[in-house]
């Protein structure tokens, strides 16, 4: 199985800076976690305001390593994917 180093507290620690700025609209564990981590979990995020949702923009945003904000004075553009040199398909 997987070898997760990350202690509750470490775990928790992450969490609370990304709730901090923002980032997360809900947050839980996964496989590797158990219930101690939840705990530290909602001790770190008491208290913290939820993230407020933006308003829905008319502009298409498409991401990938950066944001692409497809304006009006944007005529064509062609989205794809990169093939993998690695061989999957």
């Amino acid at each position: 199985m997987g070898g997760y180093d990350e202690t509750p507290a470490m775990f928790a620690e992450n969490i609370r800076g990304f709730a901090q700025e923002g980032l997360i609209n809900m947050v839980g564990g996964c496989c590797g976690t158990g219930p101690e981590f939840i705990r530290e979990v909602k001790q770190a995020i008491t208290g913290i305001p939820r993230r407020q949702v933006p308003a829905p923009s008319s502009v298409t945003m498409l991401s990938g390593l950066t944001e692409f904000l497809f304006t009006d004075i944007i005529r064509f553009v062609n989205v794809g994917e990169r093939c993998n040199i690695s061989g999957s398909i």
